[in-house]
């Protein structure tokens, strides 16, 4: 049993009100008058006033009282709580990052803080067994798609072990598509109810998702504590030697007054150096460092500790060369060739026109790596191909027609274990039929409109292994995709036969082209947001493969290893990246036990990170399932504050006391007469 509004105790005082009413009432003394001509001379000599009286045992004293007090008892809103309110109950479970902050309840001490997370799990339990003791559980959770644990279930044991289960999402959680799905459930069960468990930190939804049956909000309480963040780390080659390198971290901090925080950084486990940065409030502050080492794996670390554990650490990849090594067989491409040096990369081009005086026609550019390669006949699979140059190539572009003695022999080797880039080829070719340019989301095509570019002919023949990334109208322009591990690329038109090189936005597609194909050149895959979708260089001969959790928060809480998807031709080259921030390696292995593994960085959804935000979810109730406890959902407001909010609204008790004390201020009079003695 609960009291809703304490405040009405202050009615309480009409009791001693009534009481002193009955101590002051006047008496008289019964007087026998000889004539009605000396009343009012009686009246003025015997009437006495006796105020402070001793009270008697009256009925009308107690009915009264007894009025009073039920009535004082009725504006208090008394309420008990009565289990297996509706059949079913759908739980939304809250699983987002800020879930995982660390807060301070009221009237705890030191070492007593616990995560949003864990008092979640306690109130949803408490809320299992007191008002959804008679009725079936549905559990929901925000992944990265909705997560059902139970649903309708009625063993609270197997309830109770779902909630335990549950634990944060670190990536971009499915907010509007859970309550979609909370809403779909319910949509045909008028006894049904809807509660989320929320801190409250939920994503800004300006379309409120409607529900035909109560819906409440139950939000976590408690504050929470400070947190710093590592909003950007990243390492470069200095001067684009490659032989020391320096790095540049953007850190910030919700605090409101100025804080500092210890800065580390680490090359490959070796501490690098450290810095003490000095943060205000609602600014970014930055740390360089400069002369670095180079080191496989850098980890930038926050030494102090705070609310928020999953952005405290970034990671980055060295790489052994500053600039990509490319190698390009073509007839003859300034433009192309040009394209490639202002992005970076090292050169190497061989000139084949198919005459056999041209063998040897290779030129440099860049480091003077390519020149004349020497090589052995043995080496050559026609007379007129030239041997491979020595070193490894990061990149093979081949520009145009290709005679086959490139596809055999070593040739073959190197474009099987090289990112291959092929522009126009042989194959049945068909005219441009023109139209709007249609650019799919690919790192290919970032900045890029390709408006306004005129293109031939066109070669009617898509790759297996790739899936169109530009069309012009209809027609396939670009293919990309990943074969045997490696990416590649296909243009479906020569450059000659297009206006692209002359336009602005063609070295910025080169520039995308060479960064997507060599960016796992290194044991480097890149940093990924959790839950993402990677392109991972699986080998062909692989025959499993798992990942590795090897630090930051993924080595303290995530689980040992992580399985990796598969398809029908075996493992997949496009993997989910595990869902808890950290550094992880995707470890290969081969029939012969051979292992090769690839260092791949994961991250937190940034949103999360801002546990300042306090803004429910956005829903509306609507249909005629309504009852009271609804109450404002947009608001977030909790169940309690609802219930008392719609009881309040149409109660009479108000009315109805008011009536009461008018009643008692009418009959003052009746007490003003008194009684005779």
């Amino acid at each position: 049993m609960g009291i809703q509004s304490w405040m009405s105790l202050w009615f309480g005082l009409t009791l001693p009100a009534i009481m002193l009413m009955y101590m002051f009432k006047r008496k008289y003394v019964d007087t026998t008058v000889p004539s009605h001509l000396l009343w009012e001379r009686v009246l003025k000599n015997l009437e006495a006033n006796r105020p402070w009286q001793k009270l008697q045992n009256r009925l009308l004293l107690w009915l009264q009282l007894l009025a009073a007090a039920l009535m004082v008892f009725a504006l208090m809103q008394p309420f008990m709580q009565v289990s297996g309110g509706s059949a079913h109950i759908v739980i939304v479970a809250d699983t987002s990052g800020s879930m995982s902050a660390q807060m301070q309840t009221e009237g705890s001490g030191e070492g007593e803080d616990s995560s949003r997370l864990e008092q979640m799990k306690e109130r949803l339990k408490a809320y299992v067994r007191d008002q959804g003791r008679r009725s079936k559980i549905t559990l929901l959770s925000t992944g990265s798609s909705p997560v059902t644990h139970v649903s309708h279930e009625s063993d609270r044991g197997a309830i109770d072990e779902a909630i335990e289960a549950l634990h944060p999402y670190y990536g971009t959680a499915s907010y509007r598509e859970t309550l979609s799905l909370a809403a779909a459930l319910t949509r045909e069960e008028p006894d049904a109810e809807v509660v989320i468990f929320t801190d409250s930190h939920w994503r800004q939804d300006p379309v409120p998702i409607a529900f035909q049956v109560p819906v409440s909000v139950e939000t976590i309480q408690g504050a929470a504590k400070h947190n710093a963040s590592i909003e950007q780390f990243g390492v470069s080659p200095k001067g684009g030697t490659g032989s020391s390198y320096e790095g540049v971290a953007v850190v910030s901090s919700n605090a409101e007054g100025v804080s500092s925080v210890e800065v580390n950084l680490y090359g490959d486990s070796q501490l690098l150096a450290s810095r003490v940065v000095e943060l205000e409030p609602k600014k970014k502050a930055t740390a360089s460092f400069s002369d670095l080492p180079f080191a496989e794996v850098y980890r930038l670390e926050l030494a102090s500790e705070d609310g928020y554990a999953a952005d405290n650490e970034s990671f980055a990849f060295g790489t052994g060369r500053s600039s990509a090594r490319v190698l390009l067989l073509t007839s003859g491409n300034l433009f192309l060739e040009k394209a490639l040096q202002l992005s970076g990369a090292e050169v190497t081009r061989i000139a084949v026109n198919g005459s056999a005086g041209n063998q040897g026609d290779q030129a440099s550019e860049g480091s003077g790596e390519g020149g004349r390669s020497e090589g052995s006949k043995d080496d050559r699979t026609e007379p007129d191909i030239p041997p491979v140059p020595d070193g490894e190539f990061d990149l093979l572009v081949m520009d145009g027609s290709i005679t086959a003695g490139f596809t055999q022999g070593k040739w073959a080797e190197l474009a099987r274990r090289t990112p291959l880039w092929s522009i126009g080829g042989d194959g049945p070719k068909v005219g441009s039929q023109g139209g709007r340019p249609v650019l799919a989301q690919h790192p290919l095509t970032s900045y890029l409109t390709m408006s306004g570019v005129y293109f031939g002919k066109l070669i009617d023949q898509r790759p297996a292994w790739g899936e169109p990334v530009i069309r012009l109208g209809d027609q396939p322009l670009v293919y990309a995709g990943v074969a045997e591990g490696r990416p590649r690329l296909s243009f479906q038109f020569l450059l000659q036969d297009s206006d692209l090189p002359l336009s602005p936005e063609f070295p910025v597609l080169v520039n995308n082209a060479l960064d997507w194909m060599t960016s796992g050149s290194g044991t480097g895959l890149g940093r990924f947001l959790a839950g993402a979708q990677a392109d991972i260089p699986v080998a062909a001969d692989a025959v499993s493969a798992k990942w590795v959790p090897k630090s930051g928060l993924a080595l303290a809480d995530g689980p040992d290893t992580v399985e990796v998807q598969r398809s029908e031709s075996g493992i997949s080259t496009v993997q989910t990246v595990p869902d808890v921030p950290g550094l992880y390696a995707f470890e290969q292995q081969n029939e012969a036990g051979e292992t090769t593994s690839y260092w791949l960085a994961v991250t937190a959804d940034p949103y999360e990170a801002d546990l300042s935000t306090t803004q429910g979810p956005a829903v509306s109730q609507t249909g005629s399932g309504a009852k009271s406890g609804g109450g404002d959902q947009g608001s977030g407001a909790s169940a309690a504050e609802q219930r008392r909010a719609a009881s309040q609204a149409g109660s009479l008790m108000p009315w109805l006391a008011a009536l009461a004390l008018a009643v008692i201020a009418a009959e003052w009079g009746v007490y003003q007469r008194g009684r005779s003695i």
